[in-house]
């Protein structure tokens, strides 16, 4: 395994959708990367590239790319991990984990989402597109602004745990945090002392505090150990 590591990009990072103001937008790109799989990820070594892409911006967290060709079409709605458009912005197709097998909230998830990523931890930023339009309902009559609003592109996005060996996608919730966060004692005991700890904005904070502490730890593993055991290599 190449040892270059890929370090996560957090808040400074850039999606697609980010500088939008419509609900939807459909632009042309000169060129995006694409990648097959997760090792081709983690090396930075693409598969090919895709040269003009139609990219229809649905919500800032569904992203649809298209290509006049059925063939790369099939690719990218089947075959494609994630792609790179520019230099920063990683965007993961939902679609591959479903057809792997995956279980969680990803059944929940449309087209391709926002990926942040580094050598031991991957995790999708999303609104569930299945789930806004019952959640506007609710957050309009519980008053409640932590809810979905009716606008796709004013929804707060949350978290969501990329789990290789379970091959599940969850969303990082306060129960999520603390199991994650069970390896590092000190951190789960300040999270569950935290009065708002079911709150996104502290599960948020708590979380980049992981993948901080999990970023300088040696024994944590890499995403690729868990991808491909040394056992299943034998």
């Amino acid at each position: 395994m190449k040892t270059r590591r890929i370090y996560l990009t957090l808040l400074a990072m850039t999606t697609l959708a980010m500088c939008m103001t419509a609900q939807e937008y459909s632009a042309r790109h000169d060129s995006v990367w694409v990648y097959n799989s997760w090792e081709a990820i983690l090396d930075q070594w693409p598969d090919t590239l895709v040269v003009n892409p139609e990219i229809s911006v649905w919500t800032p967290y569904d992203i649809e790319f298209e290509i006049r060709s059925r063939n790369a079409n099939e690719m990218l709605q089947h075959q494609t991990v994630a792609v790179a458009v520019g230099d920063t912005t990683w965007l993961v197709n939902t679609q591959w984990f479903k057809d792997q097998g995956y279980k969680g909230d990803v059944k929940k998830m449309e087209d391709y989402a926002p990926l942040y990523f580094n050598a031991k931890i991957a995790f999708i930023q999303c609104v569930p597109t299945r789930t806004s339009n019952g959640m506007a309902l609710l957050g309009a009559l519980l008053g409640d602004p932590e809810l979905f609003s009716e606008d796709p592109w004013e929804n707060p996005a949350d978290y969501f745990w990329i789990d290789f060996e379970s091959k599940r996608v969850d969303k990082i919730d306060h129960k999520k945090l603390s199991e994650l966060l069970s390896v590092y004692p000190d951190l789960q005991r300040r999270f569950e002392q935290m009065h708002d700890y079911k709150k996104r904005h502290i599960i948020q904070s708590f979380f980049i505090d992981f993948i901080r502490r999990a970023e300088r730890d040696p024994s944590y593993p890499y995403i690729y150990d868990r991808l491909y055991p040394p056992q299943a290599l034998q």
